[in-house]
């Protein structure tokens, strides 16, 4: 699997000094993300020894050994290896739970149906974290249970669709991060938009950290200057996506982060040229 703990585990055992193959199914590697992106990812994992193989049909798996058909030229390819890691996408482990005596409804796959305020079809029983499917983030199961207190012993006002604009990392060397939208979903949606890209080298305290590889994007409404949506690929960006984060939830333009005065050097200050349009 091509996909984030797909690639999450490959960078971590290129560290180790593993030879390591990625094969995805996809003509692409991590469809969500724009192919700039996704092409800079590429990039950095194979100057880390990482190889890939696009359009890779598995047919068979013996022991240690792969059996997959390339989708586009039909040739069959035979992978030995010393450890097979499956990151083929995950769903609810529920079929057990013999839900439906408790009125529990789930959906097509198998995650428990919620309301706004976490509650299931049965309003006595309530369900939290990745069972019910959506983001699964360790921190979205902590604002679950936020939900679920306020909902108990508060005024009830917080719910699961005013989370949003929700960021997440993808830790590999170096992280990806992402908030809001990217290009092509902004674009699909018809939006007017303006975009800039930064390059990690261009950063300063990139450059004295060694770390050059990788790639910072942002996407702004051309018509309110607000943030539509950040990707930063490169040293320390599951911290400073973060900072992007705070900014479009509380509404501020994008000038806000173009105009601030960081510490330097810094990877934060990234964001006064991100942000220079």
């Amino acid at each position: 699997g091509g996909g984030y703990i797909g690639l999450e585990f490959a960078s971590m055992y290129a560290s180790f000094g593993s030879k390591v193959t990625v094969l995805e199914g996809y003509p692409e590697l991590i469809g969500r993300e724009d192919r700039d992106i996704a092409a800079s990812v590429q990039t950095v994992l194979e100057k880390k020894g990482i190889a890939f193989h696009l359009n890779a049909k598995v047919q068979f798996v013996d022991g240690a050994t792969v059996i997959y058909e390339d989708a586009v030229t039909h040739e069959i390819h035979h992978l030995e290896g010393d450890a097979i890691l499956l990151a083929t996408g995950r769903r609810p482990n529920t079929s057990g739970l013999n839900l439906e005596v408790a009125g529990v409804k789930v959906n097509e796959r198998g995650a428990i149906i919620v309301d706004e305020w976490l509650r299931t079809t049965n309003p006595a029983i309530r369900a939290i974290g990745d069972v019910k499917g959506g983001l699964q983030f360790t921190y979205i199961s902590l604002d679950d249970y936020r939900i679920i207190r306020e909902d108990l012993f508060g005024a009830g006002e917080r719910r699961t669709d005013d989370r949003e604009p929700v960021s997440y990392s993808v830790f590999m060397d170096p992280p990806l991060a992402r908030v809001g939208l990217s290009e092509t979903e902004a674009r699909k949606k018809g939006l007017n938009i303006k975009v800039n890209t930064l390059p990690v080298a261009a950063i300063p305290r990139a450059r004295t950290l060694g770390e050059t590889d990788g790639l910072f994007k942002v996407v702004v409404d051309a018509d309110t200057n607000k943030i539509l949506g950040c990707s930063l690929f490169g040293p320390e960006t599951s911290e400073i996506i973060n900072i992007v984060s705070i900014v479009m939830k509380t509404g501020q333009e994008y000038t806000f982060l173009r105009d601030y005065i960081f510490t330097h050097p810094s990877m934060s200050e990234a964001l006064n040229d991100l942000m220079n349009f």
